[in-house]
């Protein structure tokens, strides 16, 4: 489990910044009521922030949807995973509950609104690759639909392709007993540095927290 593992194509070199987590020793299972209760205050604190303001015109939210732009993607049509997350917070709409690991990581994708994935390392086949889709390529995501991917970013394993920052496959989900997993983080090419190590460090502080997880190499591609 390291950064040369994952690898990003030169295409994406102006266009995307890729952050990477590599967790060990994680203890899955269901959401605390610890971590329930996290969210709840961070959503409270959302909705008091965001008021009555459209959510398109918040500066992390134009950040995101300017590398769906730049893929030539309607942000609109396809959403980012992250604003999908914060308009359920802002029309007051529950979030799902999956599991402690993914929960944390949509927690963490909420407050600093990058799209996040997290994914079993024992259900990939690395080395792993990040390009650009191309015609006709796609596969079947988590709501059963076919993902076409001509245009996109798109993640590729020994397997075939797997998540992207929309919608992920049901091949590389983690589980309760998922031990090893990966997480990335997507952003635009101008994002700072900084703005995304502050996010990948608090993936890791709730990692540890909630799922006892140890953070192996972490980093950012681009």
């Amino acid at each position: 489990m390291d950064l040369r593992q994952i690898q990003a194509s030169d295409s994406l070199e102006d266009i995307a910044r890729i952050g990477v987590v590599f967790f060990r020793e994680v203890v899955n299972g269901a959401t605390s009521q610890k971590l329930r209760q996290r969210f709840d205050a961070v959503t409270l604190e959302l909705r008091q922030a965001i008021g009555k303001r459209p959510i398109t015109e918040l500066d992390s939210v134009k950040r995101t949807r300017n590398l769906f732009h730049c893929l030539g993607i309607d942000p609109t049509r396809s959403r980012p995973s992250s604003e999908r997350l914060l308009r359920r917070v802002v029309q007051d709409r529950p979030l799902p509950k999956v599991s402690k690991l993914v929960d944390l990581v949509n927690l963490a994708s909420l407050v600093h609104q990058f799209p996040m994935g997290v994914y079993d390392w024992d259900r990939i086949v690395p080395p792993v690759l990040v390009r650009i889709g191309r015609p006709e390529e796609s596969y079947l995501g988590l709501n059963g639909e076919t993902v076409p991917l001509e245009g996109k970013i798109a993640l590729v394993d020994g397997e075939g392709f797997f998540g992207n920052p929309t919608q992920d496959s049901p091949r590389t989900l983690t589980k309760p007993g998922t031990v090893r997993a990966l997480v990335l983080v997507w952003a635009s090419a101008e994002t700072p540095k900084a703005g995304m190590e502050e996010a990948l460090k608090e993936v890791i502080a709730l990692g540890r927290e909630f799922c006892e997880a140890r953070a192996g190499e972490w980093g950012i591609l681009g």
